[in-house]
């Protein structure tokens, strides 16, 4: 329809310019009839045409209806494509809708491949590669209700998620390391529940009390005010060991403190803690029946069976103070326990500092902090497994330095010089070389 108007309205005016080219090439014997056609011509539809002849006038129009032609020919096609395009729209509003799940499923993960050297005197030297890979899920129930689940490479030991590579090529181990709700009912509350992130605040990451694998299980609460200072309160019920045949092990804790700003680029957090571990005194280790990991024991002379010797009552007080120096981020941080309930080797303390942060592509990162734990201060089946190989009564040194590779992706290197053991320690010496990779 729209072709053919075009061509109609182009055959008119051609009919036009030729009756005007016809009235204008007419002649007549008297000179005011000349005079008038002159004229006319002279007004006529375009002065452009005036002094052509019959055959110039036919070349010009023959040139602008193949210029209408060449223009419908356009006008065709795409009305062809928006045609298409439109019966694509069409199939697509048929489809099946995504699940309404889908957009309710949030799913993250990480990979790390590490290079380790381990050197401690009067034992051989050992070198491994390990993996650990974890793949989270996180569902949102409503508004208020979030559910957490993530699966780990790993083991029954709660505070390690690496796998060795040996063992001629076997089938890695996956486990569940998180599954839990977070219910926030208001911008100041949170309620978790199940085997979750550890709840509480530890001033840059410090292992002093908890490494950094491990999940606790139970319930916590998370408090948190508003403003440049900001008061907080964690609470939390964990169930560290369900007995059949005795009092089951338990842990108590409560923590507060204050989130404060200081100017653009300054933050503090400070604050203190408290840990009671209920019906762990007398009874076998937590983790490994054989292994106090530091913690002073008791030893059976008949059965050789070991069993605390202390029980636990953790006191901590911990600062961390974020700011920048120029444009380069910088952190100094200490974190101090007390065990109330041992009478003897009952501290553990730790000061440290960062410079830099690896999070975007030629970043870079140098971390340190120096630690010293004496044997009963904390649990050692959960403090730090990498510091002296895991465990208490240890001090030394820990140097970290990390690289952002491109986006995502990472690499860092790690290095414990330590003494374990404060009375007649053994040297112990930890290289990882780590590559990091998350989405």
């Amino acid at each position: 329809m729209k072709r053919a108007l075009v061509i109609a309205l182009s055959a008119l005016l051609a009919l036009s310019v030729i009756a005007w080219a016809d009235e204008a090439s007419s002649t007549d014997d008297s000179d005011t009839t000349e005079a008038v056609v002159v004229q006319e011509a002279a007004e006529g539809p375009d002065e452009s045409y005036a002094g052509l002849d019959i055959a110039d006038l036919m070349k010009i129009i023959e040139e602008q209806q193949s210029q209408i032609e060449e223009l419908s020919e356009r006008l065709v096609a795409v009305e062809g494509g928006l045609s298409a395009n439109t019966e694509k729209v069409d199939k697509l509003k048929e489809q099946e809708p995504l699940p309404s799940w889908v957009p309710k499923v949030k799913v993250s993960g990480d990979l790390r491949y590490r290079y380790e050297h381990i050197n401690k005197t009067g034992k051989k030297s050992r070198n491994r590669e390990r993996v650990r890979a974890r793949l989270g899920l996180t569902g949102k129930v409503n508004d208020q209700v979030d559910i957490k689940v993530r699966l780990a490479s790993g083991s029954a030991d709660p505070v390690s998620t690496n796998q060795t590579l040996d063992g001629a090529f076997s089938s890695k181990s996956i486990w569940l390391d998180r599954a839990y709700f977070d219910w926030h009912p208001s911008e100041n509350m949170t309620v978790y529940g199940g085997k979750m992130s550890n709840p509480f605040f530890k001033p840059a990451k410090s292992q002093l009390l908890w490494d950094g694998d491990m999940n606790p299980e139970g319930l916590a609460v998370r408090f948190e005010g508003s403003g440049d200072t900001k008061p907080f309160l964690n609470v939390a019920h964990f169930w560290a060991d369900e007995r059949k045949a005795a009092a089951d092990a338990r842990i108590l804790g409560a923590q507060t403190g204050l989130h404060l700003k200081g100017g653009s680029n300054t933050k503090a957090t400070v604050g203190v803690g408290y840990y009671a571990f209920t019906n762990v005194e007398g009874q076998t280790p937590l983790v490994d029946a054989t292994d106090s990991f530091g913690n002073s024991v008791n030893t059976d002379p008949n059965t050789g069976d070991i069993t605390y010797t202390t029980g636990f009552r953790e006191f901590e007080a911990f600062a961390e103070v974020t700011t920048k120096l120029g444009n380069t981020p910088f952190t100094v941080y200490g974190d101090y326990v007390t065990n109330t309930d041992a009478d003897t080797d009952d501290k553990g303390w730790l000061v440290g500092a960062n410079l830099g942060k690896a999070k975007n592509p030629g970043e870079w990162e140098f971390k340190y902090n120096y630690r010293r734990v004496e044997a009963d201060a904390v649990l050692g089946a959960f403090c730090d497994s990498d510091f002296i190989g895991g465990g208490t009564d240890g001090k030394g040194h820990v140097l970290g330095l990390g690289v952002a590779l491109t986006k995502n992706t990472s690499a860092g290197l790690t290095y414990f010089l330590n003494d374990a053991g404060l009375a007649g320690g053994k040297s112990y010496k930890r290289l990882q070389f780590d590559f990091k990779f998350k989405f």
